[in-house]
């Protein structure tokens, strides 16, 4: 075989592969589908008002509180890989909401009521620059508003302190890697009242915590390789902390959810039931988690298009958002991404293919 084009074969076979891989990362961790979906009316102001829904008893008002612009949510495989957004929620003490924009490289903040968002981390382009983001997946915020970014394609989480032009690595940004001080798809982000930071180190079957000004992470769940064994992780996609330092983690592809207390070798499952599916005691892809001040766990259920809650101890969820089918309406969700849950108990889920925030209200 002539050399040249051996060469030439081997830099296109490596190219192919690294497509490969993002595109089963994009498909498993922020939920590109398969077909393109019709979005009409999707950020139609008229939906921010307040809308009666079916839901459990306590959630009556659903509204769009953050949408992306008109175009941007809907795509398919074929014509734009991963052009799908918003992928991450997070709201601060004074009700702003945080919008982890993947496709235009952002965060916007929207303050309760606004009908735009303002820019608060990255729109400098796509790039690995201070001042850059590079598939924004996770989005979280501390006690002081500084802004948590977990960057899917930089591998890497980003600190912006409130009104800065830049943000500061706090977690990987040394390349695609199994290190301990490396990340393979940061895929969501929590952080605690220490500015500790909980990593979904998604391709790496982890959740990894890097202290405040470390320089390597921490494995505190998984690690073990993929698997679904008590000690293992499959994609994980979400990342929660709850009490006594416990860490609760959206396993993707084992479709559970595990909680790990501090220095368990291996976690308990507390959501879903073995084997994908719809029924009440089942998830399909969940891809975030959040935990509220009574122990009540919230599942962003991405195949079912609903949001589920579980009780402490118990074996089965209730649909607090979504569970209406796929769709556009205010009561459906379509591929539900993140989840937020407010000190009122309020939901907040990213609905990505819908290209909106939406809140649901107690």
């Amino acid at each position: 075989m002539d050399t040249a084009n051996e060469s030439s074969g081997k830099r296109s076979s490596r190219r192919k592969r690294s497509y490969l891989g993002l595109a089963v990362a994009l498909i498993v961790v922020v939920g590109v589908a398969w077909v393109a979906i019709d979005r009409s009316g999707g950020n139609d102001k008229s939906q921010r008002s307040g809308t009666l829904v079916t839901t459990v008893s306590e959630y009556k008002n659903v509204e769009t509180v953050a949408s992306v612009p008109s175009g941007v949510a809907s795509a398919s495989l074929n014509t734009s890989l991963g052009k799908i957004s918003p992928l991450g929620v997070a709201v601060d003490i004074d009700l702003n909401v945080y919008v982890a924009d993947w496709y235009r490289d952002v965060v916007t903040k929207w303050a309760p009521g606004a009908t735009e968002g303002v820019t608060v981390a990255g729109g400098n382009g796509r790039g690995n620059a201070a001042n850059q983001l590079a598939g924004p997946c996770g989005v979280a915020v501390d006690s002081e508003r500084n802004i948590y970014v977990a960057e899917l394609n930089n591998y890497r989480v980003t600190k912006w302190a409130p009104g800065a032009t830049e943000g500061v690595t706090v977690a990987g940004g040394n390349g695609a890697g199994s290190d301990p001080n490396q990340l393979y798809y940061a895929c969501r982000v929590a952080v605690d009242n220490w500015r500790t930071v909980y990593v979904a180190d998604t391709y790496n079957h982890r959740v990894v915590r890097w202290s405040a000004d470390a320089t390597s992470g921490l494995t505190v769940a998984g690690g073990n390789g993929r698997g679904a064994e008590a000690n293992q992780l499959n994609t994980p996609s979400g990342v929660a902390r709850g009490c006594c330092f416990n860490v609760y983690v959206a396993d993707s592809l084992n479709h559970r959810v595990m909680n790990w207390a501090v220095g368990a070798p291996s976690g308990v499952s507390v959501a879903g039931a073995p084997g994908a599916g719809s029924a009440a005691h089942q998830l399909n892809t969940p891809t975030s988690v959040a935990v509220d001040s009574s122990r009540n766990i919230y599942v962003a259920d991405w195949v079912n298009h609903r949001v589920q809650r579980w009780a402490p101890g118990a074996t089965s969820g209730v649909t607090v958002a979504g569970g209406n089918g796929q769709g556009a309406e205010a009561n459906q969700l379509n591929e539900p991404t993140d989840v937020w849950v407010d000190a009122s108990g309020n939901i907040y889920v990213a609905d990505s293919r819908n290209g909106r925030i939406q809140k649901w209200s107690r």
